[in-house]
C-alpha cells in the first residue's frame, strides 16, 4: 500500500466519511482515494430530500471486501429528513467494531454526527469537510441562523477544517468565528492521469462546451443567447451542451427560436466520468459563466467544472466570480470576463481566430492541471490533519 500509510505514519487506518449526495463530488474523491491505502472504510451517503432515491447508504470497505447497503425509505418533510441522517450516521457508526481514527464529515449535520460520535469515544478525531458555504443559505432568517450556529459550532469544535477556498475562512471569520487556527485550504483536484487528451494539432478549437447541470446561475441563457453573434463572426463555431437539469427544455426551445440547432448538440446527462472527459477533451473551450450574485455558491467555493476543463486541454472562458478566475487570468489559461454578451463574444473569438495564443493557453492549462490532482492534495490534507 501507498500514499496515505506511508505519508502519515499509518495513523489513520480506520476512517469514516459521510456526506450528503446528489452527484459525484469530493467526499466520494476522498472514498476512491482511500479505499485501497486505509485496513477499514466506512461511506454513508445521505441523498437530498428531493432525489428520486432518498435512501440512505454505507459502502464499508474491510481488507479487500466489500459491504454494501441501503436504508428504508422514508417519506417525511425536508427538515425531518436531516434528523433521519444524523441517526442512521450515528448508528451505522457504532454498529461497526473498533474505534475510529479520522471521521470526515462533509457539511455542518454530518461534522456535528462526528463530533457527537468523537465526545462517546466512537471516533479520536473529526474533519469537517465544507463543500459549500454562503453567508445566505436559507431565505428563512431563522433557518439561515440555525444553519450558521451548528456551521460555526463544527467549525469550532472539529479538528481539522478542509474548505474548498481561503474566501470560505474569511466568511466564517465575519460571521463571529475567532478559531482559525485548524482551518486549511482543500481545493478540487482532478483525475489527470487517466485522461486521454489529443495532440494538439487534433483539437477543434471552433466546439465550446458546456459541461454541467442545466440550471439558473451557470451563464447558459447569456451563452445561447450571445451565439447569433459569435457564429456571424465565425460560421464553424459549434456547442457542446452535456448535463440535464431543470433549464433543459428551456434552452432547447431557445436553440429552436433563434433557429440555432444545427450549431448546438445536447448530449444530456453521461454517467461515466471518464466518458465526460473523453468527450471534453476532444473540444476546444470550456464555458464557465458563472452569474456575479453576490450571495452565490460559486464564489466562496471552488468549482469543478473549470479544473475539468484545464486538466482536459481546454483553455476556459470564464465570469470573474470563482477565485480560479483569477488564476485562469493570471497564469494564462484562459479569458476572464465580466458577465455580458460583449465580453463574451470578445473572448471567444479571440480564441478560436489566434492559434498561437490559443495553444499557448491550452500548454499553460495541461501544466496547471497535472499538479492539481486528487492523489496529491488528499496527501497534503490527510498530512496536515495528522
Amino acid at each position: 500500500m501507498s500514499g496515505i500509510k506511508t505519508n502519515i505514519d499509518s495513523k489513520f487506518n480506520r476512517v469514516a466519511i459521510v456526506t450528503h449526495v446528489f452527484a459525484t463530488g469530493p467526499a466520494q474523491e476522498l472514498e476512491e482515494y482511500l479505499k485501497d491505502k486505509v485496513d477499514f472504510l466506512l461511506f454513508i451517503g445521505h441523498p437530498f430530500s428531493y432525489a428520486q432515491d432518498t435512501r440512505s447508504f454505507f459502502n464499508i470497505y474491510n481488507s479487500g471486501n466489500i459491504e454494501k447497503r441501503k436504508a428504508f425509505n422514508w417519506e417525511l418533510p425536508s427538515i425531518l429528513m436531516y434528523f433521519k441522517d444524523i441517526f442512521y450516521t450515528i448508528c451505522w457508526t457504532v454498529r461497526c467494531p473498533d474505534k475510529f481514527d479520522l471521521f470526515v464529515g462533509a457539511d455542518p449535520l454530518n461534522a456535528f454526527s462526528g463530533i457527537v460520535l468523537r465526545t462517546i469515544g466512537k471516533v479520536k478525531k473529526v474533519v469537517f469537510y465544507t463543500i459549500d458555504y454562503v453567508p445566505n443559505r436559507f431565505d428563512n432568517r431563522l433557518l439561515n441562523w440555525i444553519y450558521h450556529a451548528i456551521d460555526r459550532f463544527c467549525a469550532k469544535h472539529s479538528d481539522k477544517v478542509w474548505n474548498l477556498s481561503a474566501r470560505m475562512i474569511i466568511a466564517r471569520q465575519k460571521e463571529g468565528l475567532k478559531r482559525t487556527d485548524n482551518q486549511i485550504v482543500v481545493p478540487i483536484g482532478v483525475r489527470f492521469e487517466r485522461i486521454n487528451r489529443p495532440e494538439a494539432g487534433q483539437i477543434d478549437r471552433n466546439r465550446l462546451v458546456y459541461m454541467g447541470h442545466l440550471r439558473k446561475g451557470q451563464g447558459l441563457e447569456l451563452l445561447i443567447d450571445s451565439l447569433p453573434v459569435i457564429i456571424a463572426n465565425n460560421s464553424n463555431i459549434k456547442l457542446i451542451i452535456i448535463g440535464t437539469g431543470e433549464l433543459e427544455q428551456y434552452l432547447k426551445n431557445k436553440v429552436r427560436e433563434l433557429s440555432l440547432e444545427p450549431q448546438v448538440e445536447f448530449k444530456g446527462y453521461i454517467d461515466s466520468h471518464e466518458d465526460v472527459e473523453n468527450a471534453l477533451a476532444t473540444c476546444g473551450v470550456g464555458m464557465s459563466l458563472y452569474e456575479p450574485h453576490s450571495d452565490s455558491f460559486t464564489w466562496y467555493t471552488d468549482p469543478g467544472k473549470p479544473k475539468q476543463y484545464l486538466a482536459c486541454g481546454l483553455p476556459v472562458i470564464i465570469t470573474r466570480v470563482p477565485w480560479i478566475a483569477e488564476e485562469i487570468e493570471r497564469i494564462p489559461m484562459g479569458v476572464a470576463i465580466n458577465y455580458n454578451k460583449e465580453e463574451l463574444v470578445r473572448a471567444v473569438t479571440k480564441l478560436t481566430s489566434d492559434g498561437e495564443l490559443y495553444y499557448k493557453y491550452r500548454e499553460n492549462a495541461i501544466r496547471y492541471a497535472s499538479d492539481i490532482s486528487w492523489e496529491k492534495i488528499f496527501d497534503e490534507a490527510l498530512t496536515k490533519s495528522a
